[in-house]
């Protein structure tokens, strides 16, 4: 079903010509019609990564190149064009001159491919071509060092692109006329020639190879069944597997230009972290889900809760027309991890779901926040490399199929929860709340109870719930006391109070007694006896001895609700204090 879609998503496209990939050219070399070169043009309109150049459809090697040398139709690497050696990974005098040789046979591969199209095809533009082989171009581009031997490069004739020319494309196409045994194609379901390999790499995977992935291959014998070699373990037409190969590199590489980012991003494909996720639908439709996924805005996100269709409106299904694919690499193999087909309504339903699961209030108090997938995976490790694959995946899961959130995710956010002592990150030698972690641990637990958990509750049932905020409340009354100390109860103690608070909270509250005694002594302030009392009713007779993995959630929860209050306070306090001041200042 996967390559089905694959293949339709393709056909939908403007077809490219037969035997044609599309690749990102970095470098185009202008010849005149004598084969002079007039020039080399480095700079294209399209990006690739920090690269600039220029997406096009080129003619396509075949079989697809693997360890054996092919070569492509004019429009080709530095390697095969000029004949420059890449740099071997070895430098040794033995690995440098094969890797001579090896270019060297290269471009005596593609000067015959030139050669044998300008035979079959003598029109001005190809001829050109041969005549800057005749004359020394390659030698003469080398020796400028213009030109590198990974650059894709690509030949102009006073302004003509040689492969875009019908003539070269009618023969590049009936070159590549079917030759391969007749079999049930696997995707068609009809009887065709099939493809002993899959004709091109597929650029674009995390964790693949630079020169491209595939997505079928076998090429050991403990994968192959009944004596079948190579693709014909799944044997796929010639015509669908080239389609499947376009579809997915169009899917992956796809971009457009972000008015609202001013920048270019990718059409079907959201990277997080070793994992790519794709997403389209059966027909063209306006709505960009890896826009909120990425990275989403406050006000898009509440426009979007603000659509009938996000509620619950669902309009009934009639097809599954949406189709999500996640994909990662092992080396030159593409790893399927999750395929799902559902209705755009349902996906838009879910999507707002994702976004009330994850409604938060901000660490000073103020309106929720949104953040992208990454950003969310990340707060759960100390560097984003640490992230697995299979992270992202839950997130993505849950935000377009509607699944709950594992507890094993729970289990990572408290984890981390505890290493930093406490639901805070750390960025450029500061601290502060993690929001994006918290706002998980939320939403796990906002799975197993109705009562809204947005913000602070003080009638929450969980004592767990309430420990957490007397934990801040005692930070607080330490930092106003003592005023700006180097290590508080917060940070000597988060981790004893967070599993074990029945060995720790009642010493720490005794303790804060002589820091409320100084609080009422020097500044006459009672408000925190008055908190400490209301959260120690809310806990009960005791503090729990210990505490279990959803129970450390609700103290972190309770813990970040407080300090998100406590700062809204202290802003509120300030704000009208500003304005008190200034009225009086009016007024004298």
């Amino acid at each position: 079903m996967i390559l089905k879609r694959i293949m339709e998503f393709a056909e939908r496209q403007n077809p490219p010509p037969l035997g044609y990939q599309k690749r990102f050219i970095t470098k185009i070399i202008q010849l005149d019609a004598n084969g002079k070169c007039r020039g080399v043009l480095a700079e294209g309109p399209d990006q690739r990564g920090k690269q600039s150049g220029w997406w096009m459809w080129v003619p396509q090697e075949s079989p697809a190149r693997t360890s054996k040398a092919e070569a492509r139709l004019i429009a080709d690497n530095g390697e095969y064009v000029l004949g420059l050696a890449k740099e071997p990974k070895q430098d040794t005098p033995a690995a440098r001159a094969k890797a001579q040789k090896n270019a060297r046979h290269r471009h005596e591969l593609w000067v015959k491919r030139v050669r044998e199209c300008s035979g079959a095809v003598p029109i001005k533009e190809v001829q050109a071509v041969c005549k800057w082989v005749d004359a020394g171009g390659p030698a003469d581009l080398v020796a400028k060092g213009k030109v590198e031997a990974d650059d894709e490069l690509l030949f102009e004739i006073d302004g003509k692109i040689v492969t875009d020319l019908p003539d070269v494309r009618s023969y590049w196409s009936s070159s590549q006329s079917p030759s391969g045994e007749r079999r049930l194609c696997l995707v068609t379901g009809q009887q065709a020639p099939v493809q002993e390999r899959m004709p091109a790499p597929i650029k674009g995977v995390p964790g693949g190879q630079p020169s491209g992935t595939f997505l079928i291959t076998v090429n050991f014998p403990s994968g192959e069944s009944y004596g079948l070699k190579a693709s014909f373990n799944s044997p796929i037409s010639e015509d669908a597997a080239l389609k499947i190969c376009n579809g997915l590199n169009e899917l992956l590489n796809a971009e457009f230009d972000d008015p609202q980012r001013q920048r270019k991003r990718r059409k079907h494909a959201l990277r997080v972290g070793p994992s790519v996720f794709l997403a389209w639908t059966a027909k063209e439709t306006g709505f960009d889900f890896f826009n909120f996924l990425e990275q989403p805005s406050e006000e898009e996100v509440r426009q979007f809760l603000s659509q009938p269709l996000s509620g619950s409106e669902v309009a009934e299904p009639s097809e599954n027309d949406f189709y999500v694919l996640c994909l990662s690499a092992n080396a030159a193999r593409i790893v399927v991890r999750d395929y799902q087909e559902l209705t755009l309504a349902r996906a838009k339903h879910n999507l707002a779901e994702w976004f009330r699961g994850l409604s938060l209030v901000s660490p000073d108090g103020s309106e929720t926040r949104a953040a992208g997938v990454f950003h969310l995976a990340a707060s759960l490790y100390r560097e984003a490399g640490d992230m697995p694959a299979h992270v992202p995946t839950w997130l993505i899961r849950t935000a377009l199929f509607g699944e709950p959130l594992p507890k094993s995710l729970l289990a990572l956010a408290v984890k981390r929860n505890l290493a930093m002592q406490g639901p805070f990150a750390e960025a450029n030698g500061r601290r502060f709340l993690s929001w994006e972690r918290v706002a998980l641990i939320k939403f796990t637990l906002q799975q197993l109870e109705e009562r809204s958990l947005k913000s602070l509750d003080p009638n929450h049932p969980e004592p767990a719930y309430h420990c957490g905020r007397l934990l801040a409340v005692l930070e607080q009354i330490q930092r106003a006391a003592l005023g700006d100390i180097n290590a508080t109860v917060v940070d000597r103690y988060y981790g004893a109070a967070c599993t074990s608070p029945g060995t720790i909270l009642g010493n720490l509250v005794n303790d804060a007694q002589a820091h409320l005694s100084k609080l009422r002594k020097d500044k006459g302030d009672y408000w925190a006896q008055t908190k400490l009392a209301e959260i120690l009713s809310a806990i009960g007779p005791a503090f729990p001895s210990t505490l279990t993995l959803v129970e450390q959630g609700y103290f972190a929860l309770g813990f970040y609700h407080q300090k998100a209050q406590d700062m809204k306070a202290a802003a509120d306090h300030k704000a009208a204090k500003q304005t008190d001041n200034d009225s009086k200042e009016e007024q004298a």
